[in-house]
């Protein structure tokens, strides 16, 4: 792994389907310099959109950490189990990541799906609340951000607002110090983005 010592963070994104927030998760991991870059993808979008050859196996997952990019899809070596597959990926994130340097970048989209309001699991907790011990940035995607474990908005030091039109999502944010009415009537592909430790720094722009 590369020497890169940006500082680390954890970015929430939210939006509604098909408003831009998979496309500003991709750029980021993209753009942002790092030592490695981890994403649970089991849907297989990520690696298409990406145009990375996923990996399924853990000889893959180790030998992908050559090119700083390490795509999961899990259905190989967890057929019908994506829960366990999430559990084992977390921990084997957390742990490689203690073997190097550098800031590495954790990419999991639609979030709610493996945690909950009131538990999340145990390998996830350990990267949420503990993994800027190893200068790991967790980012997720969500649209149904009032559906994510308050471990995991509490830790987010950016939140990234695409559109949003329903109430418990709108409510959530409004917790979260965002400009609801700002945030539904964003056109889709646009976004404004708050920084959770100065809530007055804020930056608009758009994907597409």
């Amino acid at each position: 792994m590369g020497d890169y010592t940006l500082a680390p963070a954890s970015t929430l994104i939210v939006g509604m389907h098909g408003s831009g927030k998979s496309t500003f998760a991709y750029r980021h991991l993209i753009n942002t310099p790092a030592a490695a870059r981890f994403i649970f993808d089991d849907l297989g979008r990520a690696a298409v959109r990406l145009n990375i050859r996923p990996c399924y196996t853990a000889s893959e997952l180790e030998a992908s950490l050559a090119t700083r990019w390490s795509i999961f899809n899990p259905h190989r070596m967890f057929p019908g189990d994506p829960k366990t597959a999430f559990k084992f990926f977390c921990q084997w994130v957390y742990d490689t990541s203690r073997r190097g340097p550098g800031k590495k970048l954790f990419l999991v989209d639609e979030v709610w799906q493996w945690q909950d309001g009131r538990v999340m699991p145990r390998e996830l907790a350990m990267v949420v609340q503990t993994g800027r011990e190893e200068n790991i940035e967790f980012v997720c995607a969500t649209q149904l951000p009032h559906d994510v474990n308050d471990a995991i908005t509490g830790q987010s030091t950016e939140l990234v607002c695409f559109r949003l039109d329903e109430s418990k999502a709108l409510a959530r944010i409004r917790e979260l110090r965002a400009d609801t009415e700002t945030v539904r009537n964003l056109p889709l592909g646009s976004y404004i983005s708050y920084d959770r430790l100065d809530p007055t720094c804020q930056l608009a722009g758009k994907v597409f």
